[in-house]
């Protein structure tokens, strides 16, 4: 899919300036540079300014709806009956992170500088990174998943040990730590900006300026850039890792999964078509639209993961004995805090007092709360019956469209670190030819696709249409080829 974006991309600079700059009525800035200023004019007016607003404002709205069906999904995904790589709902989990470290980064943007996240470049820089985590970790862990899975004949061998079927499976040693690290680097990175008095508003992230002469002073550093393709190189990876996934583990609904995860990739899709117009007001309906594909990916993906649990043996039962277990946990937390923060009792006291009146003595050891029935309770609804698996299926390999998705089937035989490796590389050399080809190209083609008076609205529409139609067309390949009962076949 990111393909068709970089194809397109001469298409969204250049020649832009000389036509799209008179309309706005703003300083005439083409006489001392020879880039698309238009695109930073445009945020000049103050109906583009109000119209950037209302979308912010809608966006966030969207965006916090979109949190809800995203914690039902981490429910589902990560349900001991799912049996799923455990790195792999870590990472899932670890998105939280992005999410909240995105609002103070959001926050400090609008109350330091007056602009947006996306304009103000080491905030940017450092928020986005925590999506690039995100995505990482739950490719590693899939990787994980698959490694097992066929060690064991798929999650369907009841009997064999595994990674996701062992009880109480956790994040492997490796993974979790590594992403809590990074965590903790990139808020460093922000941090360190300001210490070092670096922190204006156009600071490229990590100082790593190497801004083409005459870029605007918004354009994301290519530091910037690398973070926004990894995200969509690696969720990519982790669409086509999860659906080859379906195959080794015999459980189709894992291919449902996958286009869960498809209004996903396109809402990065949207994020970066906004980047490269440079986040002009006159475009600003991406925004929206990157929310409320967000919203939509969230809802679909809570969907899939919902099929897969049912299919591996979930039941209403099940989130009765969930919602009774967290309950017990929530009281046998505060009863420790409590008995923690209180002060010293009269033990004595405290066994004579029920003694004297005929009574059974409380625990001793701080304040009593008889929870005793209820955890075990509890504990006999944890470790009910095994959880049932989808029918067994052998694994098929269909001859099937190549796209960025097989890079995990490409790369399978690499170690951790040389896959790391290539993947840095790949997102870094993406970056670089989305921030500077453009500037390579003659203004003949250039003017040949900027021909008419919608430029903005026509270039956006194709980076955006563009590669989630192919995408789209190729995972509708695989299902036909690999499983007609699928996830969009069902709806």
């Amino acid at each position: 899919g990111f393909v068709g974006v970089g194809g397109l991309l001469p298409a969204s600079r250049g020649g832009l300036a000389r036509r799209r700059l008179a309309p706005h009525d703003v300083v005439d800035l083409w006489t001392t540079t020879s880039v698309p200023t238009a695109l930073i004019a445009s945020s000049s007016s103050s109906t583009s300014a109000a119209s950037t607003a209302t979308a912010d404002a809608f966006a966030g709205s969207l965006f916090g709806a979109s949190l809800f069906p995203w914690l039902a999904m981490l429910y589902w995904m990560g349900h001991r009956k799912v049996k799923a790589p455990p790195d792999a709902v870590f990472g899932l989990v670890y998105l939280l992170a992005f999410v909240f470290g995105s609002i103070p980064a959001a926050i400090g943007a609008g109350a330091a500088f007056g602009d947006s996240l996306a304009d103000v470049d080491w905030l940017h820089g450092a928020a986005e990174s925590l999506l690039a985590v995100t995505n990482c970790v739950v490719v590693f862990g899939l990787r994980d998943g698959l490694r097992a899975a066929g060690t064991t004949g798929g999650a369907s061998s009841e009997d064999a040990p595994s990674a996701m079927s062992t009880p109480g499976a956790t994040p492997t040693s490796r993974l979790k730590p590594a992403a809590i690290v990074a965590g903790v680097v990139a808020a460093s990175t922000a941090v360190a900006h300001i210490a070092l008095g670096s922190a204006t508003e156009h600071a490229a992230w990590l100082g790593v300026d190497f801004h083409f002469p005459g870029e605007p002073e918004n354009a994301l550093s290519l530091a910037t850039w690398a973070i926004h393709t990894s995200s969509l190189v690696e969720w990519l990876v982790a669409m086509g890792l999860v659906w080859r996934y379906a195959g080794v583990a015999g459980v189709p609904e894992w291919r449902g999964v996958t286009w869960g995860m498809l209004p996903l990739h396109s809402s990065g899709i949207v994020a970066c078509t906004y980047h490269v117009l440079y986040n002009s007001a006159a475009v600003s309906w991406c925004v929206t639209l990157q929310a409320a594909l967000t919203c939509v990916g969230n809802c679909t993906m809570a969907f899939a993961c919902f099929r897969l649990a049912r299919a591996m043996g979930w039941t209403l039962e099940d989130l009765g004995d969930d919602a009774k277990a967290a309950w017990t946990s929530a009281l046998r937390i505060f009863s420790e805090t409590a008995a923690a923060e209180a002060p010293p009792l009269d033990v004595g006291r405290a066994a004579a007092l029920p003694a004297a009146r005929g009574e059974v003595a409380p625990r001793a050891a701080g304040y009593a709360f008889a929870l005793a029935p209820v955890e075990e309770e509890a504990r006999r609804a944890l470790g009910g019956a095994a959880p049932a698996s989808g029918d067994a299926a052998s694994p098929r390999g269909p001859e099937l469209l190549p796209g960025w998705e097989d890079i995990g089937d490409a790369w399978s035989a690499d170690g951790d670190a040389l896959f790391f490796v290539k993947l840095v590389v790949l997102s870094v050399v993406s970056a670089a030819l989305v921030k500077y080809l453009p500037f390579a190209l003659p203004d003949d083609l250039e003017r040949a696709f900027f021909a008419s008076d919608f430029d903005l609205d026509a270039a956006a529409t194709t980076l955006i249409v563009g590669p989630t139609l192919l995408n789209v067309l190729k995972w509708r390949q695989r299902s036909a080829e690999d499983a007609p009962e699928d996830f969009v076949g069902m709806l």
